[in-house]
């Protein structure tokens, strides 16, 4: 291992109710801890992770997790989906002060549930479309009336105009 690397700690979203998260403590980390609180301050102290909730901006503790002295990763398991989240990774010392040793990245968890929004149109084309390929496909216009519109490609500016390129081997 490389002593001049970081810290890092990486989160993942697992569903709408769990994340996971992998984490890397460089010993470099630990020597500059134990040079700040003092000898043996790394094995007096707990390992930890500190979950953050982000809402319009403004981030909120909302969790604190004590870990396994000897994992490198985690599951996080949430009362709520839908949500913005980050974590810290840390130590707790003895008098109950936390040291954040690196933050995670910031995710967002999917809802648990079918979208609430009313102006999304689902048209299912499956059968009739496989059964006729060259059948006129329905679109909706901006005014929410259906019309009928061939599916045909488009021309493309680049695909009229063939480029002269001449092979280096000649």
């Amino acid at each position: 291992m490389n002593l001049d690397e970081k810290s890092s700690i990486i989160l993942m979203v697992q569903s709408a109710y769990k994340v996971f998260c992998y984490y890397n403590i460089s010993p470099l980390t630990v020597k500059n801890f134990e040079d700040i609180y003092g000898e043996n301050a790394w094995e007096n102290s707990k390992p930890v992770l500190k979950m953050y909730e982000v809402d319009e901006g403004i981030a909120k503790e909302i969790e604190t997790i004590y870990l396994d002295a000897f994992a490198n990763n985690w599951y996080i398991n949430l009362n709520k989906d839908d949500m913005d989240v980050f974590v810290k990774l840390g130590r707790m010392l003895p008098d109950d002060k936390f040291v954040a040793i690196s933050v995670s990245n910031t995710i967002t968890t999917p809802r648990d549930r079918q979208s609430g929004d009313r102006d999304v149109y689902y048209v299912d084309l499956s059968q009739e479309y496989k059964e006729k390929p060259d059948t006129v496909l329905p679109t909706y216009n901006e005014n929410d009336e259906c019309k009928m519109k061939r599916n045909e490609p488009k021309p493309y500016p680049f695909m009229v105009k063939k480029k002269n390129i001449k092979c280096m081997n000649q």
